[in-house]
């Protein structure tokens, strides 16, 4: 025990899994108790002679430290006679704001693929970008655009929307290509429709293989759906087919004088997914054989994709607005919706309220949206009512980082690359920002 005016002292062992240049002695030493993080990142800058110095963040038990290190012991019942070991990452800076685009009306989803953003609005409208550059606009929905999603890379340049006209579109979208060329500039066609919903569609997840979608609504389902590239072929060989018989006069022109079809091909669904007796607000499919729902009627479902059955749930007590899965490898699940709360479920643990998930309080009101980051099973992006996005590394209970740039209520994040995310709001804007994780 230390003296009475004498502070306590820590005996602790840095260990760390970055690169050998970042690896300190594995020699134990002994730190001050009060320390937080920004002390003892002081440490490993010294014993590394590193300049410039960098900001390093701290694991303890898996834990990131928030606090002293006396205050993280006492607060974890650890004891401080014992030698630690102090895992040591870099932190992560704030995200960095970018660039800036306006819609005509507020901005509802977002979807990202090879550099192209696409970004759905109120008014109809489904725009996308190459960095700064706007390189189509085209209105595609009756009334808002909901969803968005693009498919795997696989399956050429095509993307699917949702709207409140309970519609679903997979259309050809040129600036999609991982090199687009002149043609990138072109407007996205809509190839295909689903409409069998009979109410607003809320949500598009595709598998991962890019062959089938899910699709929520307001009208408390789920459907499956065929789409990929063999679909939008077929839709392209009956227009074309069409097309003998009609003269070119009588057929739309697109913006770049290509035949547009006058109506896309109807697919219909293979597969309805019953259970939820509220709106559907959400879906993920972040394995072949895992659909992942979130709905008003406050659960979390689990469903098998191969027999469309619910296998597991969660309830809680207030609608859930947004989900979103962990990259693949992790079963974890983010959600969150009229508690203000973020929650992150693990289905793997015994179903109580201590053990099967965890609370992130810091929003102020609905969480509208929740993205995971692609590769990252700690790093987590949520968009809410009280217009600020919140960065999370789920190893700790505070945020990372509250970014405040919309004035409005944020409607829509998704990562667009594994550096950058992007979010639209009701204040017209679609934003981007770069971030190291």
């Amino acid at each position: 025990m230390a003296k009475a005016g004498e502070e306590t002292q820590i005996s602790c062992r840095f260990i760390t899994k970055l690169p050998d240049v970042y690896r300190v002695p594995p020699s134990t030493v002994a730190v001050p108790s009060q320390l937080h993080r920004y002390g003892l990142s002081q440490i490993i800058n010294h014993l590394l002679a590193l300049e410039p110095q960098r900001p390093f963040d701290f694991l303890l038990d898996g834990e990131l430290v928030r606090e002293s290190l006396e205050g993280f012991l006492l607060s974890h019942g650890i004891s401080a006679e014992k030698v630690l070991e102090i895992e040591y990452i870099f932190s992560v800076e704030p995200a960095k704001p970018e660039q800036q685009h306006r819609h005509n009306d507020w901005v509802s989803a977002v979807a990202a693929r090879s550099a192209c953003i696409l970004s759905g609005s109120y008014d109809g409208t489904v725009k996308t970008w190459r960095g700064a550059q706007l390189t189509s606009t085209v209105a595609l929905h009756r009334g808002p655009v909901t969803a968005a999603a693009a498919l795997p890379e696989a399956q050429g340049p095509l993307a699917l929307t949702g709207g409140q006209d309970a519609t679903v579109l997979l259309s050809s979208v040129p600036a999609l290509a991982a090199e687009p060329d002149n043609a990138g500039a072109a407007e996205a066609q809509p190839l295909v429709a689903y409409r069998e919903h009979t109410d607003a569609v809320t949500g598009i997840a595709v598998s991962p293989e890019g062959a089938l979608l899910v699709s929520a609504s307001w009208d408390t389902s789920l459907r499956i759906w065929p789409t990929g590239s063999a679909v939008a072929e077929r839709a392209r060989e009956e227009d074309a087919a069409t097309a003998k018989h009609e003269t070119g006069a009588k057929r739309k022109k697109g913006a770049a004088g290509a035949a547009m079809p006058s109506a896309p091909s109807v697919e219909a669904s293979k597969q309805e997914l019953s259970g939820h007796s509220q709106a559907v607000s959400s879906v993920a499919w972040p394995s072949p054989e895992t659909i992942l729902s979130g709905s008003w009627d406050n659960s979390v479902r689990r469903w098998d994709a191969e027999i469309c059955t619910c296998t597991e749930r969660h309830d809680g007590s207030k609608a859930v607005y947004c989900i979103a899965a962990a990259p693949a490898g992790s079963q974890l699940v983010a959600f969150g919706g009229a508690e203000h709360a973020l929650h992150i479920w693990d289905p793997r643990t015994p179903v109580s309220k201590e053990t099967d998930q965890k609370l992130y309080s810091s929003h102020t009101h609905w969480i509208s949206s929740v993205a995971w980051h692609p590769v990252s099973e700690h790093h987590v992006v949520s968009a809410s009512y009280d217009n600020s996005l919140k960065l999370w590394d789920i190893r700790a209970a505070i945020p990372l980082h509250t970014l405040q740039g919309h004035s409005e209520k944020v409607l829509c994040v998704a990562w667009s690359g594994l550096d950058s995310f992007v979010s639209g709001g009701a204040d017209c804007l679609l934003r981007s920002y770069t971030v190291s994780v």
